[in-house]
């Protein structure tokens, strides 16, 4: 990645600084952020090498990122900050010194592989949907699939906002009998997207589990518990070099 790259303020502290995007815009609108000792304004540019002062503290770049892999369990959010503390960043040792968000967002009753990271840049690669990059999910289901249900499902599901999924890219039932268990895997992130297909089936999703992202997988990590990743892994996931 060009770190030297000029780009809008508020989307270059989100990536390498210590605030959101949408934390800067605030401040800049505040008059509370200065670059070179010259007042921001929405849409200014900066690089790395400019001298930026937010609420009278100079912005410290962080050009080394880090990258985790947590288990995540259910009760927790993917929100950076929550006032009941449910952040699942929170079970990240130190990460209040951190500029730390999710990457593929997980509902607060959804468990599994969650990736933590400080790289906005790889944020928007693999939540970009023409990146392709697949997920895979373990589904408990109220109801049985049908012959009918693998067939909407491999054409592509249309939800209740009149939003026509792609079709999925790949679909085992595991158990489909007492406890109704598929595997699956797509390319998408909608929100809710996979309950939402089954709800628009009319079943139910009892709980749902990701388990891979690219080719990351959950593996034996239990619940809050995490690991580093290293580029080598990052890189194998996306088969792009980031940085």
């Amino acid at each position: 990645m060009n770190y030297k790259k000029s780009e809008r303020i508020q989307k270059l502290i989100a990536n390498y600084g210590n605030y959101s995007r949408r934390e800067v815009e605030k401040l800049i609108l505040a008059k509370k952020v200065f670059k070179n000792s010259q007042l921001v304004k929405i849409g200014d540019f900066a690089t790395v090498d400019d001298k930026i002062v937010i609420n009278n503290e100079k912005i410290i770049f962080n050009l080394k990122h880090d990258y985790f892999i947590l288990n995540k369990p259910k009760g927790y959010i993917c929100s950076r900050i929550d006032p009941k503390n449910r952040s699942v960043i929170s079970l990240i040792n130190n990460y209040k010194k951190r500029n730390l968000f999710t990457i593929g967002r997980l509902d607060v009753n959804t468990t599994g592989l969650i990736i933590v990271t400080t790289d906005g840049n790889l944020k928007k690669i693999v939540e970009d949907p023409t990146s392709k990059i697949k997920k895979v999910y373990l589904v408990w289901l109220q109801k049985k699939i049908t012959s009918n249900d693998l067939k909407i499902l491999q054409k592509g599901v249309k939800l209740d906002d009149g939003y026509l999924t792609r079709p999925i890219e790949k679909i085992k039932i595991i158990n489909n009998n007492e406890k109704i268990l598929i595997k699956m895997t797509i390319t998408e992130g909608k929100k809710n997207q996979i309950k939402r297909m089954f709800d628009a089936l009319d079943n139910k999703v009892i709980n749902l589990k990701r388990i891979e992202i690219g080719h990351i997988k959950l593996g034996a990590i239990k619940l809050k518990e995490y690991r580093k990743l290293n580029k080598q892994e990052i890189y194998q996931m996306l088969s792009v070099k980031i940085n």
